[in-house]
């Protein structure tokens, strides 16, 4: 089976990387005529909710209840089976998208041996989808923890202001520093018709291999404050046209 292609969404918070998140996962649903996983790394959990699948039971309970079963676990031939039963339940089924949600990050306790099983798991499901989106806070937390084995694409989101590109520039030198293997690095400028000339010249030097421009829409706006799914847009859509011309660009 070939590898999952693997896309990170970050940025600062506020930019839309959720929403794009969502939008991606659609779009690479309707490509690839596949489902596709879709795994919400942000604490700030939404991922589900512009998919219109509200996140079940998150991998971070999951590391709870294991952790309070630690030693049974060790002890018994079957830690396997269990922990795969358990991450089943924990996966949310969607129209063209499995969901899994990371939610947030442990308490005290030790945890790395939990963290190793999840993570054997996490990976184990990765490839069997044709492509997995990472919606991921700021930060990338959980690819710093190689929650996953490599990045085929990193899509640095931002809003066309010197702020929101800046954050993108340092996402990217911090994965460059935590020596995550990355394919293409892709800066997202959301709700922007073209690249303000005072961002024209940080962009040209930060070693972006494509800059994409996303439209403002207000009918995306609409759903997302009235609490309703991004799935209810139509195929032809503004943004949503966008995004399939950039699901289109991968791989």
């Amino acid at each position: 089976m070939p590898l999952a292609y693997i896309v990170a969404v970050a940025g600062k918070g506020g930019v839309g990387k959720s929403t794009i998140s969502a939008l991606l996962v659609r779009a690479l649903a309707e490509r690839a005529k596949a489902v596709v996983l879709a795994i919400d790394a942000d604490p700030n959990i939404n991922l589900g909710e512009k998919l219109g699948a509200p996140a079940g039971k998150t991998i971070g309970e999951l590391r709870e209840d294991l952790l309070r079963h630690a030693d049974s676990l060790q002890a018994g031939a079957s830690k396997h089976e269990t922990v795969r039963y358990q991450m089943a339940l924990a996966k949310v089924e969607g129209q063209g998208f499995d969901l899994l949600t990371m939610g947030r990050p442990e308490g005290p306790g030790c945890y790395c041996y939990i963290n190793n099983i999840l993570r054997t798991f996490i990976d184990e499901a990765v490839d069997h989808y044709p492509y997995v989106i990472i919606d991921n806070e700021a930060g990338m937390e959980h690819l710093s923890r190689r929650t996953t084995k490599r990045m085929d694409t990193l899509l640095l989101v931002s809003d066309p202001t010197s702020l929101g590109v800046r954050t993108a520039i340092r996402i990217l030198a911090l994965a460059d520093e935590m020596e995550i293997k990355v394919g293409r690095k892709v800066l997202v400028m959301n709700r922007a018709e073209r690249l303000p000339e005072g961002v024209m010249e940080m962009v040209g030097t930060a070693g972006f291999d494509d800059v994409v421009l996303l439209p403002y829409d207000d009918e995306v706006d609409d759903l997302i404050s009235k609490g309703r799914p991004l799935t209810e847009l139509t195929n032809d859509d503004p943004l949503f046209r966008k995004v399939m011309g950039l699901a289109y660009s991968l791989r």
